[in-house]
């Protein structure tokens, strides 16, 4: 089969217009656009990124935790959580989640005594002291 001359994949004959492709190509995508596709090591990079311009907030940092622990890297998500913790004014969920990163690593009494310091959420706390003991 013989390819056309006349009639190149780009340019202004073509169906889509290189102009318009370049514009798709260059926007970023945004942290909730990773989030709801579930692409949890570009949202990491993208929160890293955003971390080492001098741009970082604790928020980022939990979300950074956040998507560790869901793409199954429980010790990062625990230093993160627990870099959390030891400030003052931390979240108290923090503690749910610190607890989670503990009983996957195999931290029972650990993940006993974070989800106790954090504040009462019936649903978290129930299923991680119903699974450690």
């Amino acid at each position: 089969m013989m390819l056309s001359r006349q009639k190149p994949a780009t340019g202004p004959g073509s169906t889509t217009p290189a102009s318009q492709e370049n514009k798709k190509k260059k926007l970023m995508p945004t942290l909730d656009e990773f989030l709801q596709l579930r692409d949890y090591t570009g949202a990491i990079t993208l929160l890293e990124f955003t971390r080492n311009n001098g741009k970082g907030s604790d928020e980022q940092d939990s979300w950074i935790a956040y998507c560790a622990f869901h793409l199954g890297d429980y010790k990062r998500a625990m230093e993160e959580y627990e870099r959390l913790t030891r400030k003052e004014a931390c979240n108290p969920d923090l503690w749910c989640n610190l607890g989670c990163c503990y009983f996957f690593l195999g931290m029972y009494r650990e993940a006993d005594t974070a989800v106790s310091k954090g504040s009462y959420t019936p649903f978290p706390s129930c299923i991680i002291r119903y699974c450690l003991f």
